[in-house]
Formats: structure tokens, sequence, C-alpha cells
């Protein structure tokens, strides 16, 4: 796509990515490269490299990058809003107090905290000092080698004082408790129960975990009540009723969590437990040959106006247009306008382009099907934020690393777009991680954070152990929300998928084979 049919495309991640081809590819002038920078709807780090490469995009900006030769040069204003704390940790203490100084008058906070990072223990001075809001802040933006100077108990009203920062206290408990190997005294001092009734459900959540972890069921059991009863989403209501019901094991929790109107791995188990089945799930097939509506399902530009197009739409006028799609080619559309148009209360499930996976056995099948709905919901023009392209939201880097593996020529990253690309390319790459991962839920994080992540992960030996509560604990404490939360998605829909096409499976087996390393994965295995 040249600049002049570019520029006349309304601002979208799609136009992101066209902008970004552009300039990987040189065909623009300075001056189109400016006025497509004024077009951009989202900056992200790729785009922006591409972007200094050719202009100058820090020239209108008042402040300039802070460096430590510079830093004292720069003005108050600069310094008030570019200052942090991982940058003032390691500069030398005779600068801090050149900084402190300079900015005591007009910013007391932060000069107060620069003058904290001066001290071996400035997490102790603060919380001598009830300095929560300090605290805080430069405890959540420090590396993690220097958190670990966290290393005493917590006074317990310093704890109620931090509360009034739900969202700043929720990243700190998080970090206590994923990293709870370090922060052994900490850890017991978030044995409570919290007085602001506004905290986080993901912080009364943490807080259960270590509750949990340390074997106070009791208390474990009013956290997990009470996240339940904060979160929004059902998903997230589900999972801290399942963790009431472990910590408490009384077995009426599972009842309602298997009424969920959310499909999950904790709303599937208690369907299992219970021996009840998920009445929200609808397999789709196409009731037409051709749709009704003219739509280009690998043009990315159409997914972005109708996008738009059905934002304030009715319900009813949401189902009305969907028909217009029920055809094989735009299957996609019509499920995910049917599932909107509900509330997502009800859960749509499509096989779409099964020409394309007739090769493959069931397992993997499954497994592509699971990804793709995941991804991208089968929308095959999908764009991520991050480039990501098609129905199997595959990365540019890793497209042309597939293609050339498959010893395909020519091949252009917009080919992700058709599905049998975008199937075959699945295939390969979930072939590579099989080789290293057996376990569906591993192979998820995999395709979502990398092999590596996982493999260090697994070789950590910390996760994914025999032990009480697992391997529930361990897919709650993995680092890192994003692989987290998808590798759960992932799983309920393999076993939704594998038992629609025939496969007799559970969950409850899928996940005690987790804590059985001669299952799941090649690299904890034994010579």
């Amino acid at each position: 796509m040249d600049y002049q049919e570019l520029k006349t495309k309304p601002k979208s991640i799609a136009k992101d990515y066209y902008i970004y081809r552009l300039l990987l590819e040189g065909n623009a002038s300075n001056e189109e490269i400016s006025n497509l920078y004024t077009q951009v709807s989202r900056l992200n780090s790729n785009l922006k490299n591409q972007f200094s490469k050719k202009i100058d995009i820090d020239a209108n900006q008042t402040c300039k990058p802070l460096t430590a030769n510079n830093v004292l040069k720069s003005s108050q204003e600069c310094l008030i809003k570019l200052l942090t704390p991982q940058f003032v940790e390691p500069l030398n203490a005779s600068v801090k107090t050149a900084l402190a100084k300079k900015l005591q008058k007009d910013d007391n906070f932060t000069a107060s905290w620069i003058t904290a990072l001066k001290d071996k223990e400035p997490f102790q001075i603060m919380q001598q000092k009830l300095l929560a809001e300090e605290f805080l802040k430069i405890f959540n933006q420090m590396p993690a080698h220097y958190k670990k100077k966290l290393n005493f108990p917590i006074a317990k009203e310093f704890l109620y004082q931090m509360e009034s920062l739900p969202y700043p206290y929720e990243t700190f408990v998080k970090h206590i408790i994923f990293n709870a190997d370090n922060f052994k005294n900490p850890s017991q001092s978030l044995l409570y129960i919290p007085k602001n009734a506004k905290l986080t459900h993901k912080t009364l959540f943490y807080l259960g975990i270590n509750a949990l972890k340390a074997n106070n069921t009791t208390l474990a059991s009013t956290l997990f009540e009470k996240s339940a009863k904060q979160a929004y989403f059902r998903s997230d209501v589900d999972k801290a009723l399942f963790f009431y019901y472990l910590s408490s094991g009384n077995k009426d929790i599972l009842k309602n969590i298997s009424d969920s109107f959310d499909i999950n791995i904790y709303s599937l188990y208690a369907n299992e437990m219970l021996n009840t089945t998920a009445k929200n799930i609808t397999f789709l097939s196409s009731s037409h040959k051709k749709a009704t509506h003219k739509f280009d399902m690998q043009d990315p530009f159409e997914w972005y106006f109708l996008l738009n197009k059905i934002q304030d739409m009715s319900k009813d006028e949401m189902e009305l247009l969907a028909v217009g799609f029920d055809a094989p080619d735009t299957l996609p559309i019509y499920a995910f306008l049917l599932a909107k148009s509900a509330n997502y209360k009800h859960h749509y499930f499509i096989t779409p382009y099964e020409k394309y996976l007739q090769d493959f056995d069931t397992k993997q099948k499954a497994l592509i099907l699971a990804i793709a709905r995941q991804e991208s919901n089968f929308i095959t023009s999908a764009i991520s934020t991050s480039y990501a392209l098609g129905m199997m939201q595959f990365l540019p880097s890793v497209a042309s690393d597939t293609a050339a593996k498959q010893n395909i020529k020519d091949f252009d990253w917009d080919d992700m777009f058709e599905p049998k690309t975008a199937y075959s390319f699945a295939n390969t790459h979930l072939n590579y991680l099989n080789k290293y991962l057996y376990h569906p839920l591993f192979v998820a994080y995999a395709y979502n954070g990398g092999i590596g992540y996982t493999k260090k992960m697994l070789l950590d030996g910390k996760l994914f152990n025999s032990g009480k509560y697992e391997p529930f604990l361990s897919i709650e404490l993995l680092q890192g929300e994003e692989s987290r939360e998808y590798g759960k998605k992932v799983l309920a829909n393999y076993v939704i998928y594998m038992r629609h096409l025939g496969e007799k499976i559970t969950l409850k087996e899928l996940l005690e084979t987790l804590t059985k390393p001669a299952q799941t994965d090649k690299f904890r295995q034994k010579d």
C-alpha cells in the first residue's frame, strides 16, 4: 500500500501496520513520513523505532530524555515530569542530594523519595514515617533486585494506610505474592483481613492465595469470598468462588460456579464434579452458501469499519445484521455478532475453513481451533497492537521464519490473512512446540509467551509440582498475567473442541496430568 492510498485510510491499528510496512520498505519521502506520523493511532515501540530512523520525532518535545549526564541541567518542569525511582536509584549519592535540593521547593514529594533512596534501608525509613504513597511509588517502579531490600515485617497500620491507594497497593501485593520466596517477612505480614472495602478483587484474591499457601484456610476462605463479591467479570467471580471452594471444602459453592454464564476451566470443572453440562454453548454451522453482505474477510479495514458500525447497535439490530453473514466464508463474523448481541452470555463455537484442517489429527485440530478462537475469534484479517496477523496472530518475524521453513517464495505478511496459510503456519509452529511440550496448557503458554518463557518456568521448579491445591495454585501463580489468563482460556476451548470432535476427555484428567512431568514436557525429563 503506497502513501497516496494509505493517507486516505482512517486512523486504526490496521493503518499503523501498513505505515510500519511502508517505513520498512523505504517507499516514502521524509515529508510523507512526517505527515504519516500525525496519523498514527497507537505508537508502539516497533513503529516508533522506524519513525526515529527517518525523522526527528522528538524535535517538538520540550523535555529531552533524561541521562546521568544531563539530569542536573534539566529544568524543574522536566524533572518533575520525567524522574522515576528506577532512573534515580543507580545515580551516585551527590547527584541524588543535588536533585532533592533542586526539587525541595516545587515538588517536596519527589524530593522526599529521592532522599530516601540514598539510605541502605529506604523502605524501612518510609514505613517508620508512614509515607505510604512514596513507599508504593518507589517499590512498584523499582527493578526486582532492588525490591528485595524489603526484607522485614510490615506494620499493620502501614498496611492499612497503603490500602487507601487500591491500585498501587494491588501491584505491591501482587509482586510480594508472586515472589514470596524473596519476601518471607512481608508475606507473613499480608496474612490479615483488609479494612478498605474498595480494594480490588485482584488484591483480595492475591491475599487469599497467600493465606492458602500458608495453610490458613479460614482467612483464605474469607478473602476469596470477598474477592468474588467484588469482581465484575464473571470469569473472575468463578475463579474466586472456586478457590473459596478449595479453601472451605464447601461443595455447595460448586453449584454456583456450574451455573455460570461464562465458560472457563473453573465452570467446566464444576460441571464435571456435579455431572452437569453447560447450557450456553452452541456449535454453529452456516445455513447459506453465500453471505448477503458484501465483505472482504482479508481486508483489515473492512473489519475496522464493521466494528465501528456495530458500536452503538441494539441487540435486535446486531442480530439482524448477523443473519447477512450466515455463510461459510463469513461464519466468524456471524458467530462474533451473535455472541456480542448476547452480551457474551451465550458462547458460539465454530470450526470455519475445515477443509484446511483435514490433514491434521484430532488433537492438533482441536488445539489449532482452541488457539484461533482465543487469538482472534477466527477473524481472518485481525491485527493486534503489536502487528500480530490473521486468525492465528503470527508476528511478522515469526511468519517470515515459518515461510522460510516451508520454502515459500515471495511470501508477503498479508498472506497471513488467508485461512489456508494461517492454519498451515499454525500447524508448523505447533509441531515445533509439541517436540518439547506435550500438554495443551503448556503449549498455550509457549504460543503466547514463547517457548523460552515456558522452559524457564518449568525448569525453575517452583510450579506444577505435586502438592495440596495443585495444579490450581500453580496455574494462578504463573508469572505474566497475559500468558496466565491466555492459557486457561485456550485449555477450556481445547476441552470443548476435543469433545465436539468425538474425543472422550475430561478437564479433571488434563489438570491432574500437569504435576506429572513425564506426561507434560521434555524439559523436565531425567536422563
